[in-house]
């Protein structure tokens, strides 16, 4: 018969690592085996024994994580059995319960898990399986007995008649070991700081996220349906500059037909061999004469062309400067009002005398 895999094994070793022998826990079953031949499992936690820990109770301030861990060896500095730096601490958001453990214990302990292929998943102390509470708490099995105090002073006793004597008759509650290393989901996880998994160290809280990305996704489609009515509105505008560019060349050239009115117009004038000012009002000669005055800067909107008279629609800022600069080239060159803020500057081949 195949074993069981079970869904999580909790794993108990000696305080001296002398022997690769641990206890182990799961669900209802305990037993010990060396770390080779451990019962398989989907989910292997470790339990630091109170021999290598200790748990104790301060009030810290609101700070993240990171900054109170390196307010705890001040916080505690008159009441560590050992000094700071041989110490590693774990903590949880909204306790007052501090855990320190051997640092060089988990160290070598973590490595000779390593060394037999198991990662544990959590590290937990204990005293951290003990329940809170306001009485005296007692659990034990054969080979050890853990106590809490109603202060919240935690100890560990090898006779249990001296622990009766002490207590005596208060309020006490006595509980399985094994059961609590069963059923009980300790508070506070070890494996964080210096000795926190990799994948914990890079986790993301979605959820703290939530509300900056639903702001970021909504800026980005107020953004993206600007963009897109930007380029509907210049799609527009160009689609109804080719037609009046194509209606104004009908006009000049009328019968031809009209397929690329620019490059019909660059045609046209390397045909004729350049620009050329000519009295009869040309029409080609009177838009390339005025293209080459006044340059790439224009922002024109409308364009018409009739009867020797060259109408040319754009704002108010730019129809003076451009009247200006005809009548400089001796052409002659009138406004008029337009739609508002805008000019029609309306031109003939040569000036009027």
């Amino acid at each position: 018969m195949n074993d069981p895999i079970y869904t999580l094994l909790r794993i108990l070793p000696a305080g001296d690592l002398a022997t690769t022998e641990v206890r182990w826990f799961a669900e209802q079953k305990s037993g010990s085996a060396i770390l080779s031949e451990l019962p398989r499992a989907q989910r292997i936690e470790l339990i630091v024994p109170a021999a290598r820990s200790n748990i104790y109770i301060a009030e810290l301030p609101r700070q993240s994580m990171a900054r109170r861990q390196k307010l705890l060896p001040h916080l505690l500095e008159d009441r560590l059995l050992s000094p700071a730096a041989m110490l590693h601490f774990g903590l949880k958001d909204n306790s007052s319960k501090i855990i320190a453990v051997e640092r060089k214990w988990l160290e070598h302990c973590l490595r000779l898990l390593t060394e037999h292929q198991i990662t544990p998943a959590a590290v937990w102390s204990l005293y951290d399986f003990l329940p809170d509470g306001s009485d005296w708490c007692v659990a034990k099995d054969q080979q050890t007995c853990l106590v809490r105090t109603p202060e919240g002073q935690y100890s560990q006793f090898e006779d249990a008649h001296i622990l009766d004597s002490l207590i005596g008759d208060a309020p006490r509650e006595d509980l399985i070991l094994a059961n609590l290393i069963q059923n009980t989901e300790p508070g506070t996880n070890l494996l964080q700081g210096d000795f926190a998994q990799r994948s914990q160290q890079w986790s993301i809280d979605w959820k703290t996220l939530q509300t900056p990305a639903l702001l970021l996704s909504a800026i980005f489609a107020v953004v993206l349906l600007g963009q897109v009515g930007d380029w509907w509105q210049l799609r527009s505008t160009k689609q109804a500059l080719q037609r009046e560019m194509r209606q104004t060349y009908a006009a000049a050239f009328p019968g031809e037909p009209v397929f690329d009115p620019v490059l019909q117009l660059q045609s046209k004038l390397r045909e004729r061999g350049g620009l050329r000012s000519s009295s009869n009002g040309d029409s080609l000669d009177l838009l390339l004469q005025v293209a080459n005055i006044a340059g790439n800067g224009l922002q024109l909107e409308q364009l018409e062309y009739a009867n020797g008279l060259l109408s040319m629609q754009m704002p108010d800022s730019q129809a003076s400067s451009l009247q200006a600069q005809l009548k400089g080239a001796g052409l002659s060159a009138e406004t008029q009002a337009a739609a508002t803020g805008h000019m029609k500057v309306l031109i003939r081949p040569q000036a009027v005398k």
